[in-house]
């Protein structure tokens, strides 16, 4: 079948300039009428279909050049998947570090007005919160349904006539988890005050019981004395 620019452009949902300008840089090879009207065959079609896909992949068109010319070769092709492979999972780290702040910022909200100290603040909070404070999360959370289970199933065991002991030394065993479990998250978060953006670490007493969300806790800072929702940043020990 023989395509005109106009008709190849829309079998692609292109507009025929980007059509012209694949013939122009040689990735397409138009035939010409006696009108000088360009004609594409159904390769051309093909291989537009393949420009294109290449192109949401986020290849360069020089790379893109490179794999329509060496087909048979796959080396190219599997250079380019895992450069730019590295480059989407840098760009995915970039966004999360940003949406990190953006909601830094948007807790300071709650309880303090926006300052230039506080954007500094945000900033830096989404350059070095993402993996390390989600993965101290995620294990607790993974503790606490391991918890859940075994409570559950010590409930089970009794319920169906098995000793009080068993009650007992689930308690035990509840405790002997949760201390150090809660101890290490203790142990690795800061909290940073929204209002004089002073950073630091309240007792564990008043740590275990304040009130929180996922990303605060109700705090008096020991710097201005001033008792708000303070924002959970990670920290080495």
């Amino acid at each position: 079948m023989i395509y005109t620019s106009g008709q190849l452009a829309k079998r692609c949902r292109v507009s025929v300039r980007t059509v012209q300008y694949y013939d122009q840089q040689g990735l397409l090879h138009a035939t010409r009428t006696s009108t000088n009207q360009r004609q594409y065959q159904e390769a051309d079609l093909a291989r537009l279909q393949q420009i294109l896909a290449y192109q949401q992949l986020g290849f360069a068109l020089k790379d893109i050049r490179q794999l329509l010319n060496n087909e048979n070769d796959s080396a190219p092709l599997r250079t380019l998947i895992n450069q730019q492979r590295e480059k989407a999972a840098s760009d995915r780290q970039r966004a999360q570090a940003q949406i990190d702040s953006l909601n830094f910022l948007e807790a300071q909200l709650a309880d303090s007005q926006v300052t230039a100290t506080s954007l500094k603040k945000s900033i830096l909070y989404g350059q070095r919160q993402p993996g390390k404070l989600r993965q101290l999360r995620r294990t607790l959370l993974i503790w606490v349904i391991l918890i859940e289970f075994l409570l559950w199933g010590l409930a089970a065991l009794i319920w169906r006539g098995a000793s009080t002991w068993w009650a007992l030394l689930g308690i035990l065993l509840t405790v002997l988890i949760t201390i150090p479990m809660f101890s290490n998250y203790y142990h690795h978060v800061s909290y940073l005050c929204p209002h004089c953006q002073a950073e630091f670490t309240p007792a564990f007493r008043r740590w275990l019981w304040a009130a929180h969300t996922p990303n605060t806790r109700k705090l008096t800072c020991p710097h201005c004395q001033q008792k708000s929702y303070c924002i959970e940043e990670y920290r080495s020990r």
